[in-house]
């Protein structure tokens, strides 16, 4: 939950100070400070991915790697890029805690976070295994859901304004794409490993989440949208 909330309140502050040394036109280029060090956040966080072996730790790195597409987005500014921003920061929150759900589930249940010991999930807990799975892809961008929907919309912008720097982050997105589902896969599938004791705690939570996400990724309610292109218009 705190990776999702608190992350963006860091966040907040940065784009306050982005508003206020934009307005002087003599201080530093802060767009394109923040979108050097959101395209260095997500390459770097989505190759050390691939050595997480503790399931935290590799949710963990994940959150680094989408704070880095949201700085990018602010650093590029304009409206469209501005928008998917806010969508990305909103996204991420949601998925972000329906994962974390699973994983504290999945710890409980296995004694561990180790993820070798976690073979087998969808075997001793086929519940739990889905709305893993489920979290994992929403989280690595693929359609319908939510971060689908941002992340298109920061690549548009970007291919429009500053092509070479869409190509990065294509990049970046598809290596940590990778290192996601072969992390899953050593998850949910394979022979059955650790307890199978039965998951106490409700699965409602992990659910709910997933479906906002789901829903957002196929329809905003028109006041979202209206206050999303308010605030992108304030960003610049």
């Amino acid at each position: 939950m705190l990776s999702g909330l608190l992350l963006n309140v860091a966040l907040y502050a940065l784009l306050r100070f982005k508003m206020v040394l934009a307005a002087n036109p003599s201080t530093l280029n802060v767009g394109a400070i923040m979108m050097a060090l959101g395209l260095i956040s997500l390459i770097f966080a989505a190759f050390m991915l691939y050595r997480r072996r503790d399931i935290k730790r590799l949710f963990a790195y994940s959150s680094i790697e989408h704070m880095g597409i949201a700085t990018f987005a602010f650093g590029i500014g304009g409206p469209l890029a501005n928008f998917a921003g806010l969508l990305h920061m909103t996204m991420h929150s949601l998925t972000k805690s329906a994962i974390f759900f699973a994983v504290g589930h999945i710890a409980q249940v296995k004694g561990t976070q180790r993820i070798a010991d976690m073979g087998g999930l969808s075997v001793t807990h086929p519940v739990l295994a889905t709305g893993l799975a489920l979290g994992v892809l929403a989280i690595a961008g693929l359609p319908p859901f939510g971060i689908f929907a941002s992340e298109f919309m920061l690549v548009s912008s970007t291919f429009a304004r500053q092509p070479v720097l869409a190509l990065l982050l294509i990049v970046g997105l598809l290596v940590a794409f990778g290192a996601l589902i072969l992390r899953l896969q050593e998850i949910v599938f394979g022979p059955p490993k650790g307890p199978k004791d039965p998951v106490k705690a409700s699965y409602l939570p992990l659910f709910i989440h997933l479906a906002l996400v789901l829903v957002a990724g196929l329809w905003l309610p028109g006041e979202v949208v209206r206050w999303f292109r308010a605030v992108a218009t304030l960003l610049g």
